[in-house]
């Protein structure tokens, strides 16, 4: 069976994972082997004490070597994970279509999330799972909405994308989400809190809205509550961190996607007053 993560391997680089791309970058793999191949000889161990995501023992793996890695973040581990053993794609595949059915109130996981960002087209005025709302700054409302309608591709024509302006249902929709105090309080306690810095946390959690903050949580609780293949735990918790920043006010409009930053013990702003709410599940499916 061909690898799983063929499709994602770079000619230059070897695979890439777009979510940790900025953080652990895969080396050049051409190098990687050059040096692997000048230094040692078939069945020798490659020794990796600060590895970044299982790239050399891939790589040395691959030239008949044997490979010792010490990640050294919890986030590269999770890469090494899916790179050294990745997950086959029928098993995952059916890994997310089982998280996805776990019961969350009256219904799926995956309706109760994408009911949070449901909508109407404005053509056809059938119900819609939004993408992504436009806001401006601190407004109380988006106002814009960009979102899919096959419905309006087969009978109208054109694209499947839609962009509107919101109608009074989205702005309602937005100011009635529900409370994050339970979402908020959980992922709250994740954070580490150093002394005085506790506004620090706030201002972390504040660059998502209420509804965001109820999916994420909701999301994570699923993985932490299931038992899995651990290639498979490690693909879905990376497909999760691709959620974060996308779906957070770092994600401009029209622009590019901000760092964290970080100034005096307080988040700085982005740049950018317009930014994208995006929808968390379908981030994380794209994930």
């Amino acid at each position: 069976m061909a690898d799983p993560l063929s499709s994602l391997i770079r000619p230059d680089r070897g695979p890439s994972l777009p979510s940790l791309d900025r953080f652990a970058p895969p080396p050049p793999v051409n190098l990687v082997v050059a040096e692997i191949e000048a230094r040692s000889r078939p069945g020798d161990v490659v020794i990796d004490l600060h590895g970044r995501g299982g790239w050399i023992a891939r790589a040395a793996i691959g030239r008949l070597r044997r490979a010792y890695v010490h990640e050294s973040t919890a986030l590269t581990r999770l890469a090494a994970e899916v790179v050294l053993r990745p997950p086959d794609l029928r098993h995952f595949d059916a890994a997310v279509n089982a998280l996805a059915a776990q019961p969350r109130g009256e219904v799926g996981l995956r309706q109760a999330l994408n009911e949070l960002f449901a909508s109407r087209c404005a053509t056809c005025e059938r119900t819609v799972v939004v993408d992504e709302f436009i806001w401006d700054g601190d407004a109380p409302a988006p106002f814009r909405k960009i979102y899919r309608c096959p419905a309006c591709r087969d009978q109208v024509g054109g694209g499947e994308g839609r962009s509107v302006p919101v109608d009074e249902a989205d702005r309602e929709r937005a100011q009635s989400a529900p409370a994050d105090t339970a979402a908020r309080a959980a992922l709250r306690d994740r954070l580490p809190i150093q002394h005085g810095g506790e506004a620090l946390v706030d201002e972390i959690l504040d660059l998502w809205t209420p509804r965001t903050l109820v999916s994420i949580e909701a999301i994570l609780s699923r993985l932490e509550q299931d038992l899995r293949a651990a290639p498979i735990e490690a693909a879905l918790r990376l497909a999760l961190l691709h959620v974060l920043l996308p779906a957070s006010r770092l994600n401009s409009y029209p622009g590019r996607l901000a760092a964290l930053r970080i100034v005096g013990g307080h988040v700085r702003p982005p740049g950018d007053r317009q930014w994208r709410e995006r929808n968390p599940w379908l981030l994380f499916e794209d994930g």
